[in-house]
């Protein structure tokens, strides 16, 4: 399974999408970083520091993260499947520890890209605020279970990919509508979807709520995996 997580996670890393993504975040987040330096006594008199270089983190990973993550790991597990490359795979460990694998490997893939990204901005935030790299990652993680999910019960990568894009769009749009809405519909959609968890509750320990979530999209994965024909 280790095997499994650390070939995943070297793999990202190789990949030229993986690479334009992490310049595209490290960048955003030090112009950030420097654009509101620039605003530093004015978010100084109304409570908001260093907090504030970290909030622009959060807002990127909210924006822009569910894209990130379909575009990297749609095609996770099934392009394994496609490819008979999990058939080999298989041989030496159990279907189950290919998915955790993976899905650890994508995890720390993400972990170390946002952990880079704070530690990059810390010379302005002169501290690291811990609440905010969680809110961050655990939203990613949403991401990365849905992706796996996913992956695992459709067999084409292309439609995966298109899925996820499709779903990357959708939720943000579900979730924030769901914020002025009284339509009954939403608001019980919006309680699959990170966003009611992280703005309509205002509290930082509802975040860790989501968590829930990619571990049940993981435990579905591990069933479906079970009855798949390789």
């Amino acid at each position: 399974m280790l095997a499994i997580g650390i070939r995943e996670f070297q793999n990202l890393f190789k990949s030229i999408r993986s690479i334009i993504i992490i310049l595209f975040i490290f960048s955003v987040t030090l112009g950030i970083a420097k654009l509101i330096s620039n605003y530093k006594e004015v978010f100084s008199e109304v409570g908001l520091d260093g907090d504030i270089y970290m909030g622009g983190l959060v807002l990127l990973i909210i924006a822009a993260g569910p894209l990130f993550v379909a575009s990297l790991s749609h095609s996770a597990i099934n392009q394994e499947i496609h490819s008979r490359t999990i058939r080999f795979l298989a041989t030496k460990v159990s279907r189950e520890k290919i998915v955790l694998g993976k899905f650890l490997g994508i995890a720390l893939y993400w972990v170390v890209c946002i952990l880079v990204a704070s530690l990059l901005i810390l010379p302005f935030t002169k501290g690291f605020y811990f609440n905010q790299f969680m809110e961050s990652l655990i939203f990613i993680l949403y991401f990365v279970g849905l992706a796996i999910f996913l992956s695992t019960l459709i067999t084409k990568p292309g439609m995966t990919m298109f899925l996820g894009i499709i779903l990357a769009i959708l939720l943000p749009i579900i979730g924030l509508w769901s914020l002025g809405s009284e339509n009954l519909i939403i608001d019980l959609l919006s309680y699959l979807t990170p966003y009611y968890y992280y703005y309509s509750l205002g509290e930082h320990i509802y975040t860790y709520v989501v968590l829930i979530f990619p571990i049940l999209f993981v435990l579905g994965s591990l069933l479906l995996i079970r009855k798949k024909d390789f």
